[in-house]
């Protein structure tokens, strides 16, 4: 037996991918952005992805997402084969169990660090206090309990991508 196959019955599978392609329709051809990609991810573990730009790495993080379907393979997310689900599935799926970092933030300029965080927990049907007690902890975790009110204008680019990891947390 393998070491991955021993981690893997050790710890369960959080994401499990298997001969994933994706292609795109590029006029009269076809673009192949990778093809037959296999890849396990226990819970617990930390993983990179890393490689040339144009490589498929947001390709791929898309897929694993939900943002996008497969040309062919499987995708299972937390045991749940999450591209048979209608779209609002996918995206309740998401609101509950995925947190994305882009590079660039995509904070709201309009709210303040503690509303940006929030905004996942109250749109996913948590109270507003709820919510704001939730964003409030996670901010302080990450070190932005004093920054709570200031919006995203009145940050550090710094400060903003912990906003932006509280919010996906």
């Amino acid at each position: 037996m393998s070491d991955s196959a021993t981690m893997n019955d050790d710890r369960s599978l959080v994401i499990n991918c298997e001969k994933v392609t994706r292609t795109y329709n590029e006029g009269p051809g076809k673009l192949t952005i990778f093809s037959d990609i296999s890849l396990q991810v226990s819970a617990g573990e930390s993983v990179g992805i890393v490689g040339s730009s144009g490589a498929g790495k947001t390709t791929l993080l898309n897929l694993l997402g939900g943002l996008d379907k497969p040309s062919s393979g499987h995708i299972d997310i937390c045991g749940q084969d999450i591209h048979r689900m209608s779209e609002s599935g996918r995206a309740r799926f998401r609101n509950r169990h995925l947190g994305f970092v882009y590079q660039f933030h995509h904070l709201l300029p309009e709210f303040s660090a503690l509303e940006n965080v929030m905004m996942p927990g109250a749109l996913g049907g948590r109270g507003v206090r709820q919510a704001s007690e939730q964003a409030t902890a996670i901010l302080e975790r990450v070190g932005l309990g004093a920054r709570l009110g200031h919006k995203p204008g009145e940050l550090s680019g710094g400060e903003r991508q912990r906003v932006a990891i509280a919010r996906a947390w």
